[in-house]
């Protein structure tokens, strides 16, 4: 009798532990958009000193560097992995990531500097909006009423986030361009191919394989552009607030958040991961009001809480069967 039931109980015990993964793993997402939220703080330390695509491949360099030593001690521990050669189509792949981090990359600082702060604050999320139909077209990723309701959800609550931090003035900006949105628009779709194509090669190796040699690349594809803007705009004077800032950037919102960005795709459905994204701005705010003592209104906390309920509910979509 004890010996029939031993085979029941491993299973339920290997069933736990699987939901449990499952469950660390939907954090992972969350924790990025905390660290992206983190940069809206960070960046008032401030970025004028460092031109911005200058300051986006100083990024991706101290997380590529950081990626590639992380991934050399892991391979080292697993040499049988290690010694798999890289197909061709893997290289392709993990170069046409570099460019989509490119693209984010640019059009997000150029986007930034033409729009006006309050459509900035908005349009920069809207990553998930088309993380959904490019999973369903490309990866065969339906995307259930849950996370098609929680994403809708999700960006009410930014909307009214944004609109709230907008009415107590902690957004002034005016002039909106119509350019700057247009490529506010193109980074979120240029991140959300960088979730969706990403997605087969992260299941397939890890999530550290692909976002190390995607961010290597990116490198390359960013460097040529730096000669030509800091010969119109010279770097200004260096602090030590400022190198703490770059060094956030680096090893927080590149390597460890885009690390796990990646993770969250490699166990969840694209759309399900990408709905987390809504998150930065009300991180955003919350560390404001912790660190820069900015004052948070009732609809900041009305926005949140719509916020947090269209990320519960997309979260408790059926994930994908794994094998």
């Amino acid at each position: 009798m004890d010996t029939a039931r031993e085979p029941a109980a491993q299973t339920a015990r290997a069933s736990t532990r699987r939901a449990g993964i499952r469950g660390f793993v939907g954090l992972a997402p969350l924790l990025a958009a905390c660290l992206w939220g983190g940069m809206y703080v960070v960046s008032r330390a401030s970025f004028n000193a460092i031109p911005p695509i200058t300051l986006g491949l100083l990024r991706v360099i101290i997380g590529g560097l950081t990626l590639w030593l992380a991934l050399r001690l892991t391979t080292r521990r697993t040499s049988a992995q290690a010694a798999e050669a890289s197909t061709r189509g893997d290289w392709w792949r993990f170069l046409l990531l570099g460019g989509t981090l490119a693209a984010t990359i640019i059009t997000q600082f150029w986007g930034t500097a033409l729009a006006s702060a309050h459509d900035g604050a908005l349009l920069t999320t809207m990553t998930p909006v088309f993380v959904a139909p490019l999973a369903w077209a490309l990866l065969g990723e339906r995307p259930g009423w849950r996370v098609l309701g929680g994403t809708g959800l999700a960006l009410a609550g930014v909307v009214i986030v944004v609109a709230a931090n907008v009415s107590a003035g902690s957004s002034a900006s005016a002039g909106s361009s119509l350019l700057g949105d247009a490529l506010l628009l193109i980074s979120a779709l240029c991140w959300a191919l960088f979730t969706v194509l990403g997605a087969p090669i992260v299941r397939r190796r890890s999530a550290l394989v692909a976002s190390t040699y995607a961010t290597l690349w990116s490198i390359l594809l960013l460097a040529p552009f730096v000669p030509f803007e800091l010969a119109r705009r010279p770097f200004g004077v260096i602090t030590p607030a400022l190198a703490l800032a770059v060094l956030y950037l680096g090893w927080g919102a590149t390597s460890l958040a885009w690390f796990l960005w990646y993770k969250g795709v490699e166990r969840l459905d694209a759309a399900v991961a990408a709905v987390f994204f809504f998150a930065q701005p009300l991180v955003g705010g919350l560390l404001s009001a912790v660190f820069l003592h900015e004052t948070l209104s009732p609809g900041f906390w009305l926005g949140g809480a719509v916020l947090a309920g269209g990320i519960v509910l997309a979260s408790t979509q059926q994930p994908r069967q794994t094998s």
